[in-house]
């Protein structure tokens, strides 16, 4: 009806007028059917949704590569990328915050704040998304740098115990995967989280040749993600001889030779006393000292030191002398540099053995030792943050 009155009326008005008109009729009947009365052009000018992705490298042993980072979508492009982190101070799985600047297309805007739902992030994780202005939107989210793990530089056996296997630390490596040989047949495979490994339980056979190989291998689901095991190396051969066989044998029965206990000394069948010496006496070791005595205290055995209790019986673990704190391995023999009694703990004994507490420098790095001894790590302390491996990174 609105129509048919328009044109009847147009016959006698200009026709600008008459256009105008017609417009006007139009916008009642959009505004009467319930649409609304702004064009679709201005709802599309507004980008909703942005996706960015995060595209890891890996590259040679120990390489950490920067990510490639691309953005999807013809409404906006990438711009700006800022690193909070200095790149030699990245480490593999320890999170670094970056700093992304979108850019929209001509006649393109950005909303005031993007949802973590509408700001898809892979390789990476989300943090914030918020508009600088109408055409710039600043995205912030999380890197885990990845690297291949390393190889060791040294693989071989422990002075002290012809059956512990020693290598040297690779950098960043949470822990090995150890490949046990007895004449070229593989005897046992274990994961280890220290750089050494005490394999006399499976070393029993001393007529055979050993070796092991080992790798830098990441130990969880998580480590996983960001590091790739490293490639094995092979170490140097163990054989045993005859000296070797006896002492194994004294180890698993005791002394052969007959002797016996007489209150502090050893005699032999021969009536002289034992001296100089060890003996395991109903599997307790006892060094005899040069006047034929069971000593006590500390004593030192070539390179290594020894506690000997009250009793004359060797020590083992940890041990306690007027709060200051020293650790003796199994073997009895006591523990200098890194040590990790049990999983996930690492103290840091001096050249004298004492457990250190504090701040250390340790090969140019700093760590930080808690009351108790144990290294802290993934923390801050006294405003230093602490990496994974406990080496302070800033």
């Amino acid at each position: 009806m609105r129509e048919l009155k328009i044109r009847e009326i147009g016959a006698f008005l200009p026709r600008r007028i008459c256009a105008c008109l017609a417009l006007a009729a139009c916008l009642l009947t959009a505004g009467a059917a319930g649409r609304p009365l702004y064009t679709r052009a201005a709802e599309s000018s507004v980008i909703e949704t942005v996706s960015i992705t995060f595209k890891s490298t890996y590259g040679e042993p120990e390489e950490i590569i920067d990510p490639e980072i691309t953005a999807g979508g013809g409404s906006y492009s990438l711009g700006d990328i800022q690193y909070r982190t200095e790149y030699e101070k990245w480490k593999p799985g320890k999170k670094v915050r970056v700093e992304i600047t979108l850019t929209a297309a001509e006649g393109k805007y950005f909303p005031v704040s993007i949802n973590r739902s509408k700001c898809k992030i892979s390789g990476a994780e989300y943090v914030s998304a918020k508009a600088l202005d109408n055409t710039t939107l600043q995205v912030k989210a999380d890197y885990r740098p990845v690297t291949v793990l390393g190889t060791t530089e040294r693989a071989g056996w422990s002075s002290r115990s012809k059956k512990k296997a020693s290598w040297k630390a690779v950098s960043d490596a949470p822990g090995y995967t150890l490949t046990l040989y007895g004449d070229d047949k593989v005897v046992k495979r274990l994961n280890v989280e220290t750089n050494s490994a005490d394999l006399s339980e499976y070393m029993t056979d001393l007529d055979k040749t050993w070796y092991y190989e080992v790798k830098a291998v990441p130990l969880t689901a998580e480590q996983k993600k960001y590091l790739k095991e490293g490639a094995y190396v092979t170490s140097t051969d163990q054989e045993f001889d005859w000296e070797d066989y006896q002492k194994e044998q004294e180890r698993l029965n005791g002394p052969a030779d007959g002797g016996a206990v007489k209150g502090d000394s050893y005699v032999l069948p021969d009536g002289s006393r034992a001296s100089n010496t060890w003996k395991k006496i109903n599997d307790i070791w006892y060094y005899f000292d040069a006047a034929g005595n069971k000593a006590r205290g500390w004593i030192q055995d070539g390179p290594a030191w020894y506690y000997m209790d009250a009793s004359g019986a060797m020590k083992t673990g940890w041990l306690d002398l007027g709060g200051s704190w020293f650790y003796l391995g199994p073997d009895g023999a006591m523990q200098t540099g890194w040590i990790q009694p049990s999983p996930g703990s690492w103290y840091y004994m001096n050249q004298d053995g004492y457990m250190q507490t504090g701040w250390i420098e340790v090969n140019q790095k700093h760590y930080y030792l808690q009351a108790n001894g144990a290294m802290a790590y993934n923390t801050s302390v006294d405003g230093r943050w602490l990496g994974a491996d406990g080496a302070a990174v800033n």
